[in-house]
């Protein structure tokens, strides 16, 4: 783990240092573009062709979508603790996401206009489940409930197969707890090229949603405006900002969980003291090392549950230093600097994906931070609940988009519509002014479209 000081003048710096400019690669697009050309052009043939080359060598065009047998059949064979935890994600999930349903409304306005907004769901989506060490059955669930609450009728699933034809049976008894019965052996740019253009055997979808690798992103990038789309994927990510009271240990392992989020994820802590993070970088070495857990890595290099002890910490800092992990970075405020104020600047310079804040009161922090895709209060609260069972959604802007985007959720299927309505008097009332302002920008017909209704 890289552990340097910290100013709120320098937090611009390291962030760039974290978060280095993310190249486009023409290679990618041009492969992805001609993927979605061909599948756009030849449908289920060109689906059978990148599919065979890239995943399933056997596959045929009747082989593509998963019989909804098999999904009964992966749900029956699941074991019952994992259906029971499934069972509590959708459930946690529904309900959370129903908060984010609000009424239409309508208003009559001061010159007699009536106005509102209705909101009404897309009628279809494509959900992407991405395959190897992202096959998830939590991500069906954070996909598909949204869509559910948000009233979508119909759901479509592409999950990449392994090189037998299998999908991962998890996802298969997760698209089955839900309800959805499209669930189709296809991924990558093939599989948002069907979902966005549609061929003979998948439909084609109004928004596409789910992360995936690079290959994924670029075509969802290029479809962007023939369907919707929720986000553009980047590697996991998270902050934890941590007081003199937080747990060494459990920091530790906070940090190592984000780790397992594969390639390119990032963790970050903001430490209140370079001796602590030390400590951390030391239990994180001997979790690492196979010690059976974190109390007794914390007790082994000599750390209290809470806080520092009074060995040589800058010692441990500059050997942690050297041990230094590419993807595990840690901060202390430099000397003279207030903790919080320099905590605070790098959470919303950096716009984690996750922000964990290990305070013992972590809600006086709130109106502080602006950038965050989820904010995960006090000592209890790790990102891993987050990510499976707590009720909020674990698909968040990465790469720093948190400072303009927000976590998937109701709204990503829906469409907000504009009601109008003017009668005699309203039109009467507002024709001058418009005519005005048209004949300002030159557009005569418009004033004479209103004329006519006003009685001018």
């Amino acid at each position: 783990m890289l552990i340097q000081s910290l100013s709120v003048s320098s937090v611009p710096s390291a962030v760039k240092g974290l978060r280095p400019p993310q190249m486009r690669s023409d290679e990618i697009a041009r492969v992805v573009s001609d993927i979605l050309a061909d599948v756009r052009l030849r449908g289920d043939e060109a689906l059978v062709s990148a599919t065979a080359r890239l995943d399933w060598p056997e596959v045929s065009a009747a082989d593509i979508r998963v019989p909804v047998e098999d999904l009964r059949a992966a749900l029956e064979r699941l074991d019952s603790d994992l259906r029971i935890a499934l069972e509590l994600a959708r459930d946690n999930c529904a309900w959370f996401h129903r908060h984010e349903l609000v009424p239409d409304w309508e208003e009559v306005a001061d010159q007699g206009q009536r106005i509102g907004i209705r909101q009404r769901p897309v009628r279809r989506a494509g959900l992407y489940v991405p395959g190897g060490l992202g096959s998830y059955a939590s991500s069906v669930i954070m996909n598909v409930v949204p869509a559910q609450v948000a009233g979508v009728a119909e759901l479509a699933i592409c999950t990449p197969p392994g090189r037998d034809g299998s999908v991962n049976e998890s996802v298969m008894a997760a698209a089955h707890l839900l309800g959805v019965e499209e669930v189709y052996r296809l991924g990558g740019a093939q599989a948002v090229g069907a979902l966005a253009y549609g061929t003979e055997t998948v439909g084609r979808v109004d928004v596409i949603s789910g992360p995936g690798n690079a290959y994924v992103n670029e075509a969802k990038r290029q479809v962007f405006g023939i369907v919707g789309i929720d986000s553009l994927a980047g590697p996991s990510e998270v902050l934890i900002i941590a007081d003199p009271n937080a747990r060494v240990d459990w920091v530790a392992a906070d940090l190592l969980a984000q780790e397992e989020h594969g390639s390119g994820a990032e963790a970050v802590l903001m430490g209140h003291s370079a001796e602590f993070c030390a400590q951390v970088s030391s239990v994180i070495e001997k979790l690492r090392m196979g010690a059976t857990g974190a109390g007794e890595a914390a007790a082994d290099v000599g750390v209290t549950a809470r806080g520092a002890d009074a060995g040589d910490h800058a010692a441990a800092a500059d050997s942690a230093t050297a041990e230094a992990s590419s993807r595990l970075f840690a901060f202390y405020p430099e000397a003279g600097q207030d903790f919080v104020e320099v905590a605070c600047a790098l959470a919303d310079e950096y716009a984690p994906e996750h922000l964990e804040i290990h305070f013992d009161h972590p809600r006086d922090l709130l109106d502080r931070l602006h950038n965050a895709g989820a904010i995960f209060l006090g000592h209890h609260t790790p990102t891993a609940f987050g990510d499976y069972v707590a009720g909020s959604n674990h698909v968040l802007p990465t790469g720093g988009s948190a400072r303009f985007a927000s976590a998937l959720g109701v709204q990503t299927f829906m469409r907000r519509q504009s009601l109008i309505e003017l009668g005699p008097e309203a039109a009467a009332a507002l024709a001058p002014p418009l005519a005005r302002l048209a004949e300002s920008e030159g557009f005569s017909f418009h004033k004479h479209s209103a004329q006519l209704r006003g009685g001018a």
